[in-house]
């Protein structure tokens, strides 16, 4: 089965048509809700790898993975914490992290200003403040989050525990993964498309047309990608 995570301000319904265009062709996916597991506490980067290991190994004896974004990074945390439990992982939109000390402080500083926001600002406008961000240029495909409301107080947490600037690079730990992995961006996601790239070589895949929001904006080409990658690793 492949198992899939959402991003940062998403929920499981964000995969909603690649898990359809997926059970088109035959394939059988579930998407999980990350917020749950901060209801009760704080969980590292680290934690919630080993977490994801627990929980779908108790399920699944040899599964795929994929993570968009925030979701991506915890992915990686997951292959990294247990790899002979994994099949494959597909990275989509996601970053490995960063490597000079500054950038990830000033990374934790913005992000523990967004757990503020999350918490004490009127919903509507915490997220349109979050769309605007430039990240998000290049693809107009947005769904609705009204739901995500009473998750705020763990999505906050998420700003904290799971910021890029709380992680490691983990990009040569990757490399030296005997678990196969993919990079996928969108061509109009500049950043990304240039970290998928440099840490995925020249299998890397670009989706044309499209955004950082893939699962959104391109979910047919990405549920292709996501078949072929299974096929290829059985």
């Amino acid at each position: 089965m492949l198992w899939l995570l959402h991003g940062n301000l998403g929920s499981p319904a964000d995969w909603k048509p690649v898990m359809e265009a997926l059970h088109s062709g035959g394939m059988e996916a579930r998407a999980l809700n990350l917020w749950k597991y901060l209801e009760c506490c704080p969980k590292s980067l680290k934690d919630m790898g080993r977490v994801l290991c627990s929980e779908i190994a108790a399920q699944d004896k040899h599964p795929h993975l994929c993570g968009y974004s925030l979701g991506g990074r915890l992915a990686m945390h997951a292959v990294l914490a247990h790899p002979p439990l994994w099949k494959g992982a597909v990275f989509v939109s996601a970053n490995p992290g960063l490597e000079n000390e500054e950038e990830k402080a000033a990374r934790r500083t913005k992000d523990a200003e967004w757990a503020v926001k999350c918490l004490s600002s009127p919903w509507e406008d915490f997220l349109k403040e979050w769309d605007a961000q430039s990240v998000f240029d290049g693809g107009e495909k947005k769904t609705d989050r009204s739901s995500l409301k009473p998750w705020r107080k763990s999505i906050s947490r998420a700003f904290i525990d799971w910021s890029v600037g709380a992680q490691e690079n983990l990009a040569p730990l990757l490399k030296q993964s005997p678990v196969p992995h993919l990079w996928i961006a969108g061509e109009r996601d500049a950043k990304f498309t240039a970290l998928a790239r440099r840490e995925g070589g020249e299998q890397a895949v670009i989706i044309p047309h499209a955004g950082h929001r893939l699962p959104l904006e391109a979910p047919e080409r990405l549920a292709e990608c996501l078949q072929q990658f299974i096929l290829q690793n059985p």
